[in-house]
C-alpha cells in the first residue's frame, strides 16, 4: 500500500531566504569604515567588557609609557641572499604545503612581508616567520618566474631595540613573536570560509574549483530553504530554522574540492539529505549536524550500492523519528547515549564516534520497519556497533 506524508510547504522558507540574501549581498555595500566597524564590536556590552579588561591590564603593563612609531619596526625590500632562517624558531619548510597551497595558487599580491629581526653585528635579517613565503618566492627566482631584481618585503625589527612592557630583545622577541603569531589567529569558522568562497563566484567572478563548488553548495542550501552560520550563532536558544552551522560536515558529504567528476555525483547526497529534514523537520530550531551526517551516508551507501531509498522509506524513518527519537537532535543525543554505555559495558574507553550514527539509524529502522521489504543498504560500522 502506498504511505505519504503531505507537509505542505515549508512556512520557514522565508528566514533561509532573507538570511542568504544577506551572505552576498551588504546592504550597504562590502565597505565599512574602521571606526565604524570598532564600534559596533564596543556597542556589545559583552564584547567591549573583554577588551576593556585586556586593556587595563595591558596599560598597567606599559607602567605609564606609550608604544611610539618606532616600537612598530619598519618596512624594507631585502634581498633573498641577506635572509637567514633562524632554525631554532622556525619549523621545517614543508613542500606539500608550499606547492600545493602557495605556488599552485600563487598571486603577488597575496604574498605577505616577512618578519624579521636586523642583525646589526652581522648586517643580515633574521626570519623568524615567514619562511614559508619567503621560500617560496626563492624558488620562483631560481624558476625563472620572479624577475632577478624582485626583493623581498619585510617587517624589520633592529635587534637592539626596546619596547615599553617587555624585557624582550633581538632574537628572543623574535623566538617568542613565533608562538604568539601562531597561536594567537583566531581559527577561521567554516562560515567565513564558505562564504568568501561563494562570495568570490557572486560578486568577484572566481572561477576556482574551490569556489564553484561552494556555490553549488549554497544553492544546495537555498533550494531546500537553509541559510549557513557561523557556529556561535546557534549558541544558547538562538538558532533559528533552516540555520545550518556544521558547515564542513555538508563539504564533506558534497564532497567539495575533489574532482569535478566525482563532485558532481556527491552533492546529491547533501541535496537528498536536506532535502528529508527540510520536507519533515522544517520548523525545527537548526540543523543538526549529526542528521547532516547521518542522512549523507545513507543515501551515499544507497547510490554505491545501487539501491533505491524510496518515498515510501524516507515516510517509515520520518515515523521511526517521531515515535523514537522526536527530533534529529534528539537521535543525535540519543547516539551518543547508547554507544556510550555500548562502550562501558564492554570496558572500552568510552569516546564519541560519528561513525555510529548511520549504523544505529539503519539497526534500528529495520527493527522497527512493518516488514522486510525496506530499501535502506548495508553501511560500514554495522558489525561493530551491533550489540547498541
Amino acid at each position: 500500500m502506498t504511505r505519504t506524508i503531505d507537509r505542505g510547504a515549508n512556512p520557514f522558507a522565508p528566514i533561509a531566504k532573507q538570511r542568504n540574501q544577506a551572505l552576498t549581498t551588504p546592504v550597504n555595500g562590502p565597505y565599512e569604515r574602521l571606526d565604524d566597524r570598532v564600534a559596533t564590536m564596543m556597542s556589545d556590552p559583552e564584547q567591549a567588557e573583554l577588551v576593556n579588561n585586556a586593556i587595563t591590564s595591558l596599560r598597567d603593563r606599559l607602567d605609564g609609557e606609550t608604544y611610539k612609531q618606532e616600537h612598530f619596526g619598519y618596512l624594507a625590500l631585502v634581498e633573498a641572499g641577506d635572509i637567514d632562517i633562524n632554525i631554532d624558531i622556525q619549523r621545517d619548510l614543508l613542500a606539500g604545503h608550499i606547492s600545493k597551497d602557495i605556488i599552485t595558487l600563487f598571486d603577488p599580491r597575496i604574498l605577505q612581508p616577512v618578519n624579521v629581526t636586523y642583525i646589526k653585528e652581522t648586517g643580515r635579517y633574521s626570519a623568524w616567520d615567514g619562511q614559508q613565503s619567503s621560500a617560496t618566492l626563492k624558488l620562483l627566482l631560481l624558476a625563472g618566474l620572479v624577475d632577478p631584481s624582485v626583493k623581498i618585503q619585510c617587517k624589520v625589527v633592529d635587534d637592539d631595540l626596546v619596547v615599553p612592557g617587555s624585557d624582550l630583545v633581538g632574537e628572543a622577541y623574535g623566538n617568542s613573536g613565533f608562538r604568539l603569531l601562531n597561536t594567537s589567529r583566531e581559527p577561521i569558522d567554516p562560515f567565513w570560509m564558505h562564504r568568501s568562497r561563494v562570495s568570490g563566484v557572486r560578486n568577484y567572478g572566481s572561477t576556482l574549483k574551490e569556489d564553484e563548488q561552494a556555490e553549488e553548495i549554497q544553492q544546495i542550501f537555498e533550494k531546500n530553504h537553509m541559510f549557513p552560520a557561523k557556529a556561535s550563532d546557534a549558541k544558547g536558544q538562538q538558532a533559528k530554522p533552516g540555520m545550518v552551522t556544521y558547515i564542513s560536515g555538508c563539504n564533506n558529504i558534497a564532497g567539495h574540492d575533489t574532482e569535478w567528476e566525482t563532485f558532481n555525483i556527491t552533492k546529491h547526497d547533501l541535496d537528498r539529505a536536506l532535502h528529508w529534514h527540510d520536507t519533515y523537520f522544517s520548523s525545527e530550531k537548526g540543523v543538526d549536524g549529526g542528521f547532516i551526517l547521518t542522512f549523507g551516508r545513507l543515501y551515499a551507501e544507497a547510490r554505491e550500492q545501487d539501491i533505491e531509498i524510496t518515498q515510501n522509506t524516507e515516510d517509515d524513518l520520518y515515523r521511526l523519528f517521531q515515535c523514537k527519537y522526536g527530533t534529529p537532535a534528539g537521535f543525535h543525543r540519543d547516539c551518543k547515549e547508547r554507544l556510550k554505555a555500548f562502550q562501558i559495558k564492554n570496558k572500552l574507553k568510552t569516546s564519541w564516534s560519528d561513525s555510529c550514527l548511520t549504523p544505529i539509524l539503519v539497526m534500528d529502522y529495520l527493527r522497527w520497519a512493518e516488514s522486510e521489504n525496506h530499501s535502506l543498504p548495508e553501511v560500514n560500522h554495522m558489525t561493530t556497533y551491533a550489540g547498541i
